[in-house]
């Protein structure tokens, strides 16, 4: 093999599907987690994809994640979900989530859910976007171990916090914002790590609180928050959706499943979905928003800019192409896979 391996989706998934179950899950939970999984790395947040399920796999095997959940959804008011997701995957929580989120919608125009006993469920706005081809705007976030720390702080207390959003867009596709409140994500941190590339300055510092673009030195200090006081305070408002509002665990009290044996990690997260047509004609809303997408491509652009994009175009356009000509994926993620038990379905054999 070379140094990128390209697999098609349905390849990937199918094997994703294969090492969840042979550890456990059920085929059907399996499914889902693979298809968000492969979900991300078709819209190229390959840190976010298949990269996460080797650690995935070895803490349902180890018992660190419950292969085989219970999740319950309760209601306080009709609109207002309170999930519990008995420490299972959390592309399957999450998914679950969502679906329950959804259906309120159509009945309610919009809901809320506040979700806790989760874990790491991988690209929040793979869940969301769902919402856009429903006709309802959308807003979701998670929690995550404390890497982060606030500005002003020499010691963590935040995680990288995602905020993720996704709006109809007509003709056009969603408008769709996913970002860490951090200013990288831990898990590009880890996978310059792995890649053996510095990071870039501003990202981190070590442990004293030095800037830092050494990747193993970011891991032992802290990640910063983007924007300085403003970024810090966004990972706040997150770290209240997911881990105060839902009864769970703030981010200084989350553990990181994937090494840790004491306890389930307890990640929240917050989803919350409403109808466009509470406010605004579904077909104005659209016009709306062409004409003002329009608007946008047309601007002057600096020296090297073909156009102005706005959030969720280039993943739209990197999803049809890798769905069409398939993801290529590092060799050293094909190899974790192949020995994980998935080489069958991507015709590798096994090693």
């Amino acid at each position: 093999m070379t140094d990128t391996v390209v697999v098609s989706a349905d390849a990937a998934r199918r094997a994703a599907v294969a090492i969840l179950v042979a550890r456990g899950v059920p085929a059907a939970d399996a499914e889902v987690v693979a298809r968000n999984l492969v979900a991300a790395d078709l819209r190229g947040i390959d840190t976010h994809g298949l990269f996460c399920l080797p650690e995935y796999a070895n803490a349902v095997a180890d018992g660190r994640i419950n292969a085989n959940p219970e999740i319950s959804v309760s209601r306080s008011l009709p609109w207002a979900l309170r999930i519990d997701g008995d420490n299972g995957l959390g592309p399957l929580v999450a998914e679950r989530a969502m679906d329950a989120v959804l259906e309120a919608v159509e009945s309610h125009g919009i809901a809320v859910a506040a979700v806790r006993r989760s874990n790491h469920y991988g690209a929040a706005a793979v869940y969301i976007e769902r919402a856009a081809h429903a006709g309802c705007i959308a807003l979701a976030s998670a929690n995550a171990i404390a890497m982060v720390a606030p500005t002003g702080a020499k010691a963590r207390f935040f995680g990288t916090n995602p905020i993720a959003a996704v709006v109809p867009a007509g003709k056009y596709p969603p408008f769709t914002l996913d970002m860490a409140t951090s200013d990288g994500a831990l898990r590009k941190v880890r996978k310059a790590l792995a890649e053996g590339r510095p990071i870039p300055l501003g990202w981190a510092t070590d442990k004293d609180g030095v800037p830092t673009t050494d990747p193993a030195a970011a891991i032992d200090g802290m990640l910063l928050p983007f924007g300085g006081a403003k970024g810090s305070g966004l990972a706040y408002l997150m770290d209240i959706f997911t881990g105060v509002l839902n009864g769970g665990l703030i981010s200084a009290d989350v553990r990181n499943n994937f090494t840790n044996h004491d306890r389930p990690s307890g990640n929240g997260h917050f989803f919350l979905a409403f109808k466009v047509e509470a406010f605004l004609d579904p077909a104005e809303f659209a016009e709306r928003m062409e004409s003002q997408i329009a608007r946008l491509h047309a601007l002057p652009t600096l020296p090297g800019v073909a156009q102005v994009r706005y959030p969720g175009e280039r993943v739209a356009q990197v999803s049809a192409e890798r769905m069409a000509g398939g993801i290529p994926y590092p060799k050293r993620i094909v190899d974790d896979l192949v020995s994980l038990g998935g080489g069958a379905e991507l015709g590798l054999g096994s090693i």
